[in-house]
């Protein structure tokens, strides 16, 4: 469904291949390292992902490198109404490193901090907009190519105020993204472009509690602040469910609102058995519903009309002393509401897709 950039992924393989001979080499051990490998598409839209993380603990502590490699292909292709841009393919790369260290003050209480940036597009509906934008506007004063790109940090921690049995744990997210804006024309000026530059901030705390042996459950709450944007809330509930010695059941639910705007709410169910606590499979169902970013249908808008999805996915992982490997795959399907008559020229971004979902993870500790 997709490739990936060879010499980017050869080149991060290599480094965590010396990264985990150089701490053999040098007498730690407990590196672990992991291979994900993800590719989503569908028959205009095709997207890759390769992830690639070092784990290392040190005296207690932890250290985590991660490098990611993005492409994302599309056949972009005007909408009926749209007399102006043409069909084209379209290929972006980008790349995402991350440097994260958890600290262990004592058995119950650990601070975390990471730090990571990337640069290039990321989504799909970010590539196909800029191609819009591009063909209509390149050579209008006031349009100007740009090169997404964006840094990020985290700080947070983790505390055991019932050890063993209940957990606390907060972070605080800080991201300033330089990305590709929309444009609009005026009469007798130059475009007037939109926001380019965005910092956004975020605080996320949750609870995680052993209820009884088969029973644990999740809660997490977060706060979210974008330039120019109304603060955005979310809520997210998990259970955890042994429902026999070989059989597991995880549910999650979550609720995200932006003032008056934006609503959206989702649910998943995962059931999976194990064989001698070595093979496992497992089938997932996830839905998710919102009411659009949309404020006026009569204003020309590149807004998301109400979206649903439904995410079916069959797994399969085998467990080792050293190694590990998971396997899933399955149907995704998106459903977008009509866009209304004055942005009828993004009804090809906004339409209904069936999508094929395959990802493959591989771990081994050194």
């Amino acid at each position: 469904m997709t490739r990936y950039s060879h010499r980017a992924g050869l080149a991060v393989v290599a480094a965590l291949l010396g990264f985990g001979g150089a701490a053999l080499r040098a007498g730690v051990t407990g590196t672990e390292a992991t291979i994900e490998t993800e590719a989503l598409g569908c028959g205009d839209v095709r997207m890759g992902q390769a992830n690639l993380i070092a784990d290392q603990p040190v005296s207690g502590d932890t250290f985590e490198v991660s490098a990611t490699q993005d492409r994302i292909d599309i056949d972009y292709s005007p909408s009926r109404e749209d007399f102006v841009t043409q069909p084209v393919h379209r290929a972006e790369e980008s790349t995402a490193v991350a440097l994260t260290s958890r600290v262990d003050v004592d058995s119950n209480f650990s601070p975390m901090f990471t730090v990571g940036g990337y640069r290039g597009y990321t989504d799909y509906r970010s590539v196909w907009l800029d191609e819009f934008y591009r063909q209509l506007f390149s050579g209008v004063p006031g349009y100007e190519p740009v090169s997404p790109h964006g840094l990020n940090a985290l700080a947070g921690a983790r505390w055991a105020y019932v050890p063993g049995a209940a957990f606390f744990q907060s972070t605080l997210i800080l991201q300033d993204d330089t990305v590709s804006p929309g444009y609009e024309p005026q009469i007798g000026k130059p475009l007037l472009r939109g926001l380019e530059h965005l910092r956004t901030f975020a605080v996320r705390v949750s609870t995680e509690n052993v209820l009884t042996p088969t029973l644990r459950s999740l809660v997490a709450v977060s706060v979210t602040g974008t330039t120019d944007r109304e603060r955005r809330y979310t809520v997210q509930g998990s259970l955890n469910w042994a429902v026999g010695e070989r059989l597991t059941l995880r549910t999650v639910v979550g609720e995200v609102s932006e003032g008056d705007e934006f609503h959206s709410v989702s649910g998943s169910a995962d059931l999976e058995r194990n064989w001698g606590e070595r093979w496992f499979a497992g089938i997932a169902v996830r839905g998710y519903r919102d009411g659009g970013e949309v404020v006026d249908p009569l204003i020309p808008s590149s807004a998301a009309t109400a979206l649903r999805t439904v995410d079916v996915t069959a797994s399969v992982r085998w467990q080792g002393e050293r190694a590990a490997f998971r396997l899933e795959a399955g149907p995704y399907w998106t459903r977008y509401e009509p866009v209304g008559l004055a942005s009828s020229q993004f009804a090809s971004l906004y339409r209904g897709r069936d999508w094929r979902h395959v990802e493959g993870t591989t771990s081994w500790t050194f």
